[in-house]
């Protein structure tokens, strides 16, 4: 015959059995947590990565320091801020997009032509106006045959001329070249640092 369990012998077969469900329960919740950060992460990687100006060639809608979110498979259009590698040189940077594929890009007393169309570049009109107030150029002439490597009428297929919003001090296609769409790294699509600054249309476009 059985010997039966006293209550007490009870109580902690069912307290061992209590703490036992509550520790599966904790490692199965931290082994989901895990699978799915894991799961966010690389999905995060795959599609966005982080940026970090580095220089002043933006000024004044991006500040050295800033710290942006760069897309990796956004379409490209006018205007955007994309991030690259620069063509010759071991150097990554980040530029505005003003002339796309299969365009004849030129400026002229300050205006951004396309063709014979008229592009205005609302991001930089306090810059514009100070400059005509004051009689200097904010972006000198030039034309797409200006640009080194290009000797076409247009912009050939898969590249992009981009300049720096600082115009008259950064860095950009009138120095290097027009850049391959296989350099480009992302589309910026927002400031994530400082806080302050955060913004889905901080720059203007």
């Amino acid at each position: 015959m059985k010997k039966r369990l006293t209550p007490y012998q009870i109580d902690l077969l069912a307290r061992s059995i209590e703490q036992k469900r509550r520790r599966q329960i904790w490692r199965d919740s931290l082994i989901t947590i895990l699978i799915f950060s894991l799961l966010v992460t690389g999905t995060f990687l795959a599609f966005f990565r982080l940026w970090q100006v580095e220089d002043f060639s933006m000024l004044p809608n991006l500040q050295a320091g800033d710290h942006l979110l760069l897309a990796k498979h956004k379409e490209i259009t006018r205007f955007d801020l994309i991030a690259f590698d620069i063509p010759g040189q071991n150097k990554q940077a980040i530029r505005r997009v003003v002339g796309l594929p299969g365009e004849d890009i030129r400026y002229y007393d300050d205006i951004l032509y396309v063709g014979s169309r008229e592009i205005p570049e609302r991001f930089l009109s306090e810059e514009l106006l100070a400059a005509k107030e004051q009689d200097y150029q904010l972006t000198q002439n030039f034309t797409l045959q200006d640009i080194p490597g290009t000797k076409k009428q247009r912009i050939p297929e898969n590249h992009y001329l981009v300049l720096a919003d600082n115009r008259s001090f950064g860095v950009d296609s009138r120095d290097y070249g027009l850049i391959a769409k296989d350099n480009i790294l992302g589309v910026a699509s927002g400031i994530t640092f400082p806080i302050s600054t955060y913004s889905m249309l901080q720059f203007r476009s």
